[in-house]
């Protein structure tokens, strides 16, 4: 349905790696691909890893753990899981994610993920050259910011977008491969919408959920897909 966020744990207690392991591992949105005890362990995953989000916690035993984020190469985003609060306004000067305080609870997780998702975003909203799509013939640019939904249309996928509807030729999954992690819904086969366009949902007179974004578009859920759509969608409101 979405982008899997990949995920690397640093924390040198080891029943706190695993405490949020299990957390995470109940959470269908991320998958952990690596866990590291101290710093130096910590920039060799992230290196080899190339995670999405890391889980990081600020004190190690062998140095601190700002010092990682300032010798990794690229972090698309960070969440600091620490025992202490006073750490917060230089967490977040630093352009964290989000921070938050052990023991760690299951719906505060959740609610970092979801901030770690938009942190990845906008920072690929910043970052993202734009693209290119055919409407009516001609080439018109956009940026992916500008994207209410894209499906799949034989060997093209039509987009809709705030310039109107147009073409690109790529294959749907190389498109979906394209934008960053957690920027779409997929709400049926071969059709997905940007989060960040998503007004609020209904039901139709069957009972059936409806998306309704800001351009005030409205496109049906499957079936098969209802259920987990809702609950992304309960989450940006």
């Amino acid at each position: 349905m979405k982008k899997v966020l990949q995920a690397v744990l640093v924390d040198d207690e080891e029943y706190c790696r695993q405490d949020l392991s299990e957390l995470l591992c109940k959470m269908s949105e991320v998958r952990i691909v690596g866990e590291a005890s101290s710093a130096k362990e910590a920039r060799r995953i992230i290196h080899e890893k190339r995670p999405d989000v890391v889980f990081l916690d600020i004190q190690l035993t062998d140095g601190d753990g700002f010092r990682v984020l300032t010798e990794a190469e690229r972090i698309p985003a960070v969440v600091a899981v620490t025992a202490f609060p006073q750490h917060a306004v230089k967490g977040f000067s630093m352009d964290l994610a989000d921070y938050i305080l052990k023991p760690v609870e299951e719906k505060r997780l959740a609610l970092a993920i979801h901030r770690a998702r938009d942190h990845i975003l906008l920072r690929s909203l910043r970052e993202n050259p734009g693209i290119q799509i055919d409407i009516n013939g001609l080439s018109t640019p956009l940026t992916i910011s500008d994207i209410f939904w894209a499906k799949a249309s034989e060997n093209y996928v039509e987009v809709c977008s705030t310039a109107g509807k147009g073409l690109i030729r790529s294959t749907f999954q190389n498109f979906k491969k394209s934008l960053p992690a957690g920027f779409t819904l997929e709400i049926s086969r071969g059709l997905i919408v940007a989060r960040h366009q998503i007004k609020q949902w209904g039901r139709d007179s069957k009972g059936h959920l409806e998306i309704i974004l800001k351009c005030n578009g409205v496109l049906k859920v499957s079936k098969r897909l209802q259920k987990e759509v809702l609950q992304q969608i309960e989450l940006l409101h």
